[in-house]
């Protein structure tokens, strides 16, 4: 076997060339849709945590809002004391005694826990300063001694002019945010003393983070202060600090790295505080519902893929399974053990397929017994009679007559006749040598024969030739004129009572040459079946010669170039054919 038709062990075979083919194709759409998923689901998802932090914010900064408006209000109810709002309009500088003092700070105390604010516990005191400088001053959280220097610093950074809250961030000394506002006279206008409330910033930003997801955290910063909901965040708020971009009142969302982890950070400058307010919630945390649900889905995925190679092992099997039955019985039918594809239950288009090889089997089997028949014709006994032999009584009877002749005379005829029959027995020994010869040749061959039965009959016979020189070079078939002369003589004139006439006629068509034998014999009563023809071993004459040349014309031009035969008793019997016409032939 060649190189190209010998089937290796690293051949691929169909059925896993089958199953690896859907499998990749399934595998690269899978992770092509997990990715899709991931992004897109992750896109959704960070979009609702923005959307969830920013309200987060919002919420807080509501919160911030609230209490500082809370804070806010509750200076008038203070000022609506006339004790205080009295002795605010009507002090004197150090004219203040102990007792009034003690009696003002008592009804700032029970004003104070008439109010909303005493149970939020992120107020440390407050603050009432005349403008001579006494102070009123009631603890909340429990811290009762006053400082000197912080009353001064909160007297030296308010505006006296100011008729805002105003807000100041003294984190950094005293852990504390103050909101102060200036009292003015409501008769004259004046200024006559501040208010301010000291709040306690981690209780505060912790009572606003109620709530708030443990996980996450609130950082309120400005350049004086950094206060954080969970004490446990100091290193991320640090690191927050310096990334985080410089707000306006405009919300911003941003992903940040604190501490080695990634964070959404939500952030919005308060306006009117110069505070910045931030919400920062771990990335990682909230990403672990898409986590799970990836989880989830790649499960689903992975059932799906193993259903998917299920599937291609099957479709694979279920494809090549006939295509190996096939395989298996054309081995065995090049083993010779079948001769074609038995029945099998396949689908439709490999139905077709088997019926189809065999339907090739069964052509390739009629060609190869065409080629058989034709090479056995061209070597058989009897293709080498028909191309050769001829009737032992003709030979007979042409040396009885040569006999008599020289015996009578001395006559050149003799001659002649010894001549020709050598040329005869010349040219049938060259013409075994190959299957065609040249017309020019064929009609050599047969004026010799047809010299020889003139010698015979004498003036018995006449005979007519009319054969155009134009195909006196075109190739036919050897020995295909000779016999029909000989059966026409032999089986039609010899046995006429009177004289007979022959004639050999050859026509050129477009494509074909008809050549016509025909004789005015005693000619068929009933015209044969040329292919029932048998041949007789009593030594009698048959037609097998027609039988053995319309087979071989048969094989070498087809159906269409058949022996043809039409006769009328003793009037006129023509047997001819058509062959192509041929300058050159291939040897068989």
């Amino acid at each position: 076997m060649s190189k190209e038709g010998t089937v290796t062990s690293k051949t691929l075979s169909l059925r896993t060339f089958i199953t690896v083919i859907i499998s990749l194709t399934i595998t690269v759409i899978l992770v092509l849709s997990i990715l899709f998923f991931y992004k897109g689901t992750s896109y959704i998802l960070i979009n609702e945590y923005e959307q969830s932090i920013t309200a987060q914010l919002s919420q807080v900064n509501q919160q911030i809002s609230e209490q500082i408006d809370a804070l806010d209000s509750i200076i008038p109810m203070f000022l609506s004391n006339s004790l205080i709002s009295n002795t605010l309009e009507s002090i004197n500088y150090n004219s203040v005694t102990y007792d009034s003092k003690i009696s003002i700070e008592k009804q700032m105390s029970h004003t104070y826990y008439s109010t909303s604010l005493s149970s939020k516990n992120f107020i440390n005191g407050i603050h009432i300063f005349s403008d001579d400088g006494t102070e009123f001053y009631i603890p909340t959280s429990g811290k009762s001694e006053r400082d000197i220097d912080l009353n001064q610093k909160l007297l030296d950074n308010i505006d006296p002019s100011d008729p805002g809250l105003i807000c100041m961030s003294l984190y950094s000394e005293y852990k504390s945010i103050f909101f102060a506002r200036n009292i003015f006279s409501s008769n004259t206008g004046r200024h006559i003393g501040i208010f301010i409330v000291d709040v306690a910033p981690v209780n505060w930003i912790q009572f606003c983070a109620k709530g708030l997801d443990p996980s996450w955290f609130i950082y309120l910063y400005n350049n004086e202060m950094s206060i954080l909901s969970n004490e446990d965040m100091e290193v991320q708020s640090a690191q927050l600090l310096t990334q985080i971009a410089p707000q306006n009142s405009t919300v911003s969302f941003q992903e940040l790295t604190l501490s080695g982890e990634p964070y959404f950070v939500a952030a919005q400058e308060l306006q009117g505080l110069h505070i910045t307010s931030a919400v920062a919630a771990p990335k990682l945390l909230m990403m672990s519902d898409l986590n799970q649900t990836l989880k989830s889905y790649l499960l689903l995925m992975s059932g799906i893929v193993l259903i998917a190679l299920a599937a291609a092992v099957v479709l694979s099997r279920a494809v090549t399974r006939p295509i190996n039955k096939m395989v298996f019985h054309i081995n065995e039918i090049s083993q010779g053990r079948q001769d074609s594809l038995p029945p099998l239950k396949m689908h439709y288009e490999f139905q077709i397929w088997m019926n189809a090889f065999n339907e090739m089997l069964k052509k390739l089997d009629i060609s190869y017994n065409d080629n058989f028949q034709k090479q056995l014709l061209l070597k058989n006994a009897e293709i080498q009679a028909l191309q050769s032999q001829m009737d032992p009584h003709f030979l007979f009877n042409v040396l009885n007559t040569i006999a008599w002749k020289a015996q009578m005379s001395d006559n050149e005829e003799i001659y002649d006749m010894i001549i020709s029959l050598g040329e005869l027995l010349r040219i049938n020994t060259i013409s075994k040598e190959s299957a065609y010869t040249l017309l020019e040749q064929e009609m050599k061959y047969v004026k010799f024969y047809i010299y020889l039965q003139q010698m015979r009959f004498e003036d018995k016979i006449s005979f007519d030739i009319q054969v155009p020189d134009s195909l006196m070079q075109c190739k036919i078939p050897g020995f295909c004129i000779q016999p029909l002369v000989e059966n026409a003589i032999v089986h039609g004139l010899e046995p006429k009572k009177g004289n007979g006439k022959l004639s050999i006629n050859i026509i050129e068509t477009k494509r074909y040459m008809e050549i016509s034998i025909n004789d005015n014999g005693i000619g068929f009563e009933t015209v044969p079946d040329i292919r029932q023809i048998a041949s007789k071993n009593d030594g009698s004459h048959t037609h097998v010669g027609l039988k053995n040349l319309d087979k071989r014309l048969e094989l070498l031009y087809g159906e269409e170039s058949r022996l043809h035969i039409l006769s009328t008793p003793n009037v006129c019997t023509s047997i001819s054919f058509r062959i192509p016409i041929h300058t050159d032939v291939p040897e068989l």
